[in-house]
């Protein structure tokens, strides 16, 4: 589908307020009306373009939703939506690989930080941990 330019087909500019898009469309729809052009061949298809010009133009939330998207304006909702489900999804997908990551290691660093401590509570050497004591080997204690 061609991109169709409502802003040149009315001749205004894309800043043009409510008022300047209505006499625009007004001027042009007498100009190009099919009725008082019969002899032209193109006047019932400029008339109709006007028509949809103004159409999306003199509607706030349909001219917005043309300034942001251009040609696919009227698809402007849907790619919304499919953006929002994707974005969601997304995070959603991120917070649930990270509580499988975390969930694999249960959460306890405790003999990944402190070997010595991890193991001497293993062989029940609680004792001598809290005395600064073990019988593991290449532990030192602080």
């Amino acid at each position: 589908m061609e991109f169709i330019d409502y802003y040149n087909i009315l001749g205004i500019p894309k800043t043009a307020t409510e008022n300047e898009i209505k006499s625009a469309y007004r001027k042009l729809a007498r100009k190009h009306h099919p009725d008082l052009n019969p002899n032209d061949a193109t006047a019932k298809s400029k008339f109709q373009q006007i028509n949809e010009a103004n159409e999306v133009l003199s509607d706030p939330e349909k001219r917005k939703k043309y300034d942001k998207y251009g040609k696919d304006w009227e698809h402007g909702e849907e790619f919304e939506k499919a953006r929002q489900q994707q974005q969601s999804r997304g995070s959603a997908g991120r917070q649930q690989s990270a509580q499988d990551f975390s969930g694999d290691f249960g959460g306890d660093f405790s003999e990944f930080l402190n070997p010595c401590t991890a193991r001497a509570e293993a062989a029940g050497a609680d004792g001598l941990v809290s005395e600064g004591r073990t019988s593991m080997p290449n532990c030192t204690w602080i």
